[in-house]
């Protein structure tokens, strides 16, 4: 069989569909070419399952500590918005903890 631009297309678009079903929230994690720090704790684990319900979990070294703060808390917004579960307090800083950990270092002038 010849390999033609729109099958190669076809086979593309069905290895991202079946790569994103998946009931185990950190597979997606386990298996990205970048691998993220810690995965054993609950922080990590808490992470991938209240990350993953919308999109990729960003690597922790993006952001700052406090960078993170914020963005979790515009993250808490949003899934409001879409009306999934709300994370309790444990949860929350749970994730907020493992990222602030493994967050980017600040630059020093």
């Amino acid at each position: 069989m010849v390999m033609t631009k729109s099958n190669f297309a076809c086979l593309l678009l069905l290895l991202f569909f079946c790569s994103a079903c998946s009931d185990d929230p950190s597979r997606s994690v386990q298996h990205s070419k970048n691998i993220y720090p810690d995965q054993q704790s609950e922080g990590f684990k808490q992470f991938a399952k209240q990350c993953s319900s919308c999109h990729r979990p960003p690597m922790p070294n993006i952001h700052t500590a406090q960078q993170w703060m914020s963005t979790v808390n515009r993250m808490l917004r949003h899934r409001e918005k879409r009306a999934l579960p709300k994370m309790t307090d444990i949860e929350k800083q749970q994730v907020l903890a493992y990222l602030q950990n493994h967050a980017q270092q600040d630059v020093q002038p």
